[in-house]
């Protein structure tokens, strides 16, 4: 019989312990192995069992389910093409019609990868609602597993009544807990290749974990208003939270002290790169090369180069909102239209109005305790001025000054315009007129290359639409009659072009003035020819925008999204004429990306994180996991695991530095996302785990090796 005492001991050691075997955490815990086991035990004896049955498994698409131990409800989950959601659905029990999870904090499942060699990812999801009625909600949390890793995949459980907000308030995602439809497992945005073994799992132990937290409950009355005057949730405490400007000092004068003590990654150079490492060839600028069958970023000095980075390095962004929302704040908010919460913080923090200069120099500091050796995307001019770091930039962002294709359903440029050809041909002169840092990056060794535009929509998501867009344009629209000089050399007279496209156009004016789109096979495959010249003059006039004035400086894509970057038509033009290839990723891993017929090209992740619904803080972002700091770090360790273990991979940017607001920035986001909090507090979990990697992930690559321990 075990006794409470000891049941209780087992129940912090879990808390404590339980969530995270990466970075320190992980070494922390190797060296209690005891301590490890008697946290297994403890979930199992805190958790409320759900068992399932054969029948309430439903493989989905390509996926197959074989019972390994019906009586435990444990199952071997396999598939390789992830397309459309492949996967398996757990229905609920006997005659019932939902799930009731209303009982629990959290389901939660145990997972072991079952491959020898490959990393594994998957999403778990929870739908409630009637899709019909409008009013379906799913949520989802996930999980990347090293080979033979078995571990415990967690989703917070939204209960609608605990986590209301008032009417207006874009408070968190909720659902029915005592109607749940079904849960499921697959892989979210897939953007792997068909390939043998892409996922081999056993899925065992299906269970509620803790009670609800009705501590988060606040009555309809008191909870207006709900934001402090330092921009945090006041309804709910964590123990990072500031209370005064006080904390805010203190919190300043102890990380000092630890930036002071910190020494810079033993395995470093100047720029960040491997100094340990092989001895290539040093042209005082970075390039790419293929070394021993992986591609690197090479730096000035000839070491090979990881590019480590964080997005979004600036001292404050996103101010809060106040328009129509004046009751939302617990202070008078004076008739102004934003709240810029993280400046009037770092006021404090710093106890000066000008901290700005005192700010860059300390996350210099910071960017190298952590074991951060590049400035990625939207970084501040100020802090890639100070020379010390490794930066990226970006020459746009998708003007919209410049020409585009009509309509709504792209995000792209018309590239046959004049206009935009000439902007193109003198677009880094003219930043570099407008920016000193750019005018700067020209000669700057710490420059490592370009961006073009930000997870543009080229229009072949699905079906191709580009060029059905360019005939809905009007007649004069430069793509557009751009399309029609093809067709006239290609058909001469628009009678054959009307026998091809199964059309009745009655010259080829009528088909300039005609805004309609043909269904024919014909039209289909001319519009595809179309098409990809679009795509290849885009990358060609933005390789020769940065080539013509900085043949030295890299060109680093477009900055696709995960599932445009595996599209033939783009890749293909990307190898073409990029240095690097870059992605926006938001999953839990690119371990598996870019198999079989990828081309041979560097590539760059742009954007990828991940958040937890804790700390006062709303949504999660677009990659939820768990419950725990812990288990966030412990996501990130596997993510940059995977980038690492990747031949094509060369660098990963976390977006971004900061937490976005409580309530959203412009456009509505509100992710739980960043190194630090409103306050400027770091989350140490993720700080250290990031330490782990920037010291070790030289080393790690070369292995080659996917490993839970970094070194």
């Amino acid at each position: 019989m075990i006794s409470l005492n000891t049941l209780m001991i087992m129940k912090n050691i879990t808390l404590r312990f339980g969530a995270f075997s990466g970075s320190r955490f992980l070494q922390r815990g190797r060296q209690c192995l005891s301590i490890l086991g008697l946290t297994a035990l403890a979930s199992s004896l805190f958790a409320d069992s759900l068992p399932i049955a054969q029948e309430q498994v439903e493989a989905k698409r390509s996926a197959k389910v074989t019972w390994t131990n019906p009586s435990k409800g444990e199952f071997r989950l396999q598939f390789d093409d992830p397309a459309w959601s492949a996967g398996v659905r757990i229905m609920p029990p006997g005659d019932a019609a939902h799930w009731d999870l209303s009982s629990g904090k959290a389901l939660a499942m145990d997972i072991e990868n079952l491959s020898e060699d490959k990393q594994m990812r998957l999403t778990l999801h929870l739908n409630s609602g009637d899709k019909e009625a409008g009013n379906q909600v799913e949520i989802n949390s996930g999980i990347a597993l090293n080979p033979g890793e078995r571990r415990t995949v967690r989703i917070l459980i939204p209960h609608e009544e605990i986590y209301w907000t008032p009417e207006g308030v874009p408070g968190p995602k909720t659902i029915d807990s005592s109607a749940v439809n079904w849960f499921e497992l697959q892989m979210q945005w897939p953007f792997e290749r068909k390939e043998a073994g892409l996922v081999d799992c056993l899925i065992s132990n299906v269970r509620l974990v803790g009670e609800p937290d009705r501590s988060y409950t606040v009555s309809e009355e008191r909870f207006l208003p709900f934001i402090d005057v330092y921009g945090q949730y006041k309804h709910q405490d964590w123990a990072e939270k500031i209370h005064t400007d006080r904390d805010l000092v203190e919190a300043h004068q102890k990380e000092m002290r630890e930036l002071k003590a910190s020494k810079r990654p033993a395995s470093w150079n100047q720029y960040g790169g491997w100094a340990e490492g092989p001895q290539l060839e040093a042209t005082g600028a970075f390039r790419v090369e293929k070394y021993e069958g992986k591609w690197y970023l090479v730096d000035p000095s000839g070491n090979l180069f990881f590019s480590n980075g964080l997005d979004v390095l600036r001292a404050h962004t996103d101010a809060t909102p106040v328009k129509n929302h004046q009751s939302w704040f617990s202070f008078d908010v004076d008739g102004k239209q934003d709240l810029p919460f993280t400046h009037w913080n770092l006021q404090k923090k710093y106890q000066r109005d000008d901290y700005e200069a005192e700010f860059f120099t300390t996350l210099v500091k910071r960017l190298e305790h952590w074991g951060i050796n590049t400035i990625g995307n939207w970084g501040h001019s100020d802090l890639m001025s100070l020379g010390d770091v490794p930066y990226t930039a970006e020459l746009i962002d998708h003007d919209d000054s410049l020409p585009q294709i009509p309509g709504k359903a792209l995000k792209f440029y018309d590239v046959f315009d004049p206009e935009y050809v000439r902007a193109m041909e003198t677009l880094l002169v003219d930043a570099a007129e407008r920016d000193p840092l750019i005018r700067k990056s020209l000669q700057d060794p710490m420059c490592i290359g370009y961006f073009i535009d930000n997870e543009l929509n080229f229009g072949n998501r699905n079906r191709q639409i580009f060029t059905d867009q360019v005939l809905k344009s009007p007649a004069r629209q430069a793509a557009k009659l751009e399309l029609v000089k093809d067709l006239k050399v290609q058909y001469v007279t628009v009678e054959k072009l009307n026998d091809a496209w199964s059309t009745e156009y009655s010259n080829w004016n009528d088909l300039l003035e005609r805004t309609d789109v043909p269904e024919s096979k014909g039209y289909r495959k001319d519009s595809q020819v179309f098409f990809v010249k679009a795509v290849d003059q885009y990358f060609r006039l933005s390789r020769a925008a940065i080539k013509a004035v900085a043949p030295h400086r890299l060109y680093l894509g477009c900055r696709f999204i995960g599932t445009d970057a595996v599209r033939r038509d783009l890749y293909e033009a990307a190898q073409k004429y990029c240095d690097v290839l870059s992605v926006n990723i938001y999953s839990h891993t690119p371990a598996n990306m870019w198999q079989q017929d990828f081309p041979d090209i560097p590539v760059m992740i742009g954007e990828f994180h991940f958040g937890v619904h804790d700390r006062g803080m709303f949504s999660p972002g677009l990659a939820p996991v768990g419950l725990t700091q812990q288990e966030r770090a412990f996501a990130y360790a596997r993510f940059m695991q995977g980038a690492l273990g990747n031949p094509y991979i060369v660098g990963a940017h976390w977006f971004q530095f900061r937490d976005q607001p409580l309530t959203g920035r412009w456009d509505g986001e509100g992710y739980a996302i960043g190194f630090v909090d409103v306050a400027d507090t770091p989350y140490e979990e993720l700080t250290e785990t990031a330490r782990e990697i920037g010291e070790n992930m030289y080393e790690y690559r070369a292995r080659g090796e996917l490993l839970n321990p970094m070194k």
